[in-house]
Order: C-alpha cells, then structure tokens, then sequence
C-alpha cells in the first residue's frame, strides 16, 4: 500500500476508534465476528478483574456464515475457556445476525438470567467502535439515564489488524468505508444515533472510493 492509501485510510481509523478508557463494570459483552482477538480481548478483560461476568452475543453473519459450523458466541466461548475463564461466569447468545440484535438480544439475555446491569464494556473489532456506540445508544431497550457503556477492542494498530484470518489491507479499508456510511446512512432507518462524520474523515471517505476501493 502506498503512503498516500495509508495515510487516508489511517484518517478513517481514527475516526472510527474511540479508545475509551476502562471502567469497573457489572459485565464483559463480546460481540461475535469473524476476528478471534475480539473473543481474547473479552476474555482478557475477564481476567484482568474488569466485569464478574462474560456474554458472548452472535449467530453467524456475513463473515461466518458457510466458514464456521458453531455460532460465533460458542467460538468466542471456547477461546475464553482456554484462556481459564471459569465456564460458569459465561453467558451465550446465540441468535443475534447483526450489531442491532447483539445489542437487544444480549439485553434479554441479561435479564433472563437475573443480571442487573449500571454499567457495561462492550467489545468489537476496533473499526466498529463508533458503530457499536452509536448502536447501542439507539437501541439498547433498558433506560439508558442508568446504563453507562464503555466501548473497546483489541489493542492492535491499523497496520497490525490484517492476518490471513480477517484478510488483507484492502479489505479492512474496504471495512472502514462500510462503517463510516452505515454511521451516515443508519441514523435515517432508526438503526444508530446520529454521530458527526468531520470533513477530514468525508475527505479521505471519498479519496477511498476514487481509488478504487470499495465498501462492504
């Protein structure tokens, strides 16, 4: 990738990263995906003493469907009792196909099982920080005056992110200019609160696409 490609597609990350800081919580939500450092990071958070307990949330979507023969919560789940997560401070979802439903379903979930929750650490891919926020402000179904939420993912920079698991460069970038038009464009449908997009992201968005790169 040239320096030019990197240096826009850069733009986009930090954008799209919030690097929030980390709070003691009642519980630990790892949004299933294709990317196994997302279920290592949870787990990681369990251990380090974040949250008592541990949910997984995820069915297959567009990444996994036709790849992985277990839903992505059970993945996720396996990943974190190898890491010594004990199997009895784990929850599972495993219906949820989108980023709106890992966040209602994990909601259900909670509730079934008897889990008051103030305070929340969701996990994604760091690209997906700012969609999972805006998500979640819009559609997590509890009061949200009393449900504080803290956003992360695995601690790797752009340039680390690409393995022959979760694919190249170009198709992170390719990610990247999916998200940042789902903030744009899911506001409108009642999918996210709105978020602003700064023109130096909007700038780089579109010196992305007129290079050919294209959003998934």
């Amino acid at each position: 990738m040239d320096d030019e490609t990197e240096k826009r597609a850069r733009v986009l990350w930090d954008y799209l990263c919030l690097r929030q800081p980390l709070e003691k919580s009642d519980v630990i939500i790892g949004l299933g995906c294709h990317d196994l450092r997302v279920a290592e990071r949870s787990a990681q958070l369990f251990l380090d003493g974040w949250a008592p307990y541990l949910l997984f949330t995820g069915y297959l979507g567009k990444q996994t469907t036709g790849v992985w023969t277990r839903s992505e919560a059970e993945v996720f789940r396996d990943v974190a009792l190898a890491m010594g997560v004990p199997e009895d401070r784990i929850l599972l979802e495993t219906a949820a196909t989108n980023t709106g439903e890992n966040i209602n379903f994990s909601y259900q979930t909670l509730r079934e099982n008897g889990i008051p929750v103030k305070r929340l650490i969701l996990v994604q891919q760091p690209f997906m920080e700012r969609r999972v926020e805006a998500t979640f402000l819009q559609q997590w179904p509890g009061p949200l005056e009393d449900t504080h939420c803290i956003i992360t993912s695995p601690l790797i920079d752009m340039s680390s992110y690409p393995n022959p698991a979760v694919g190249t460069m170009k198709q992170l970038i390719s990610n990247m200019l999916g998200a940042v038009e789902r903030i744009r464009d899911y506001p409108d449908k009642g999918f996210q609160v709105k978020q602003e997009i700064p023109p130096e992201a909007l700038k780089a968005y579109y010196w992305l696409l007129h290079a050919g790169f294209s959003p998934q």
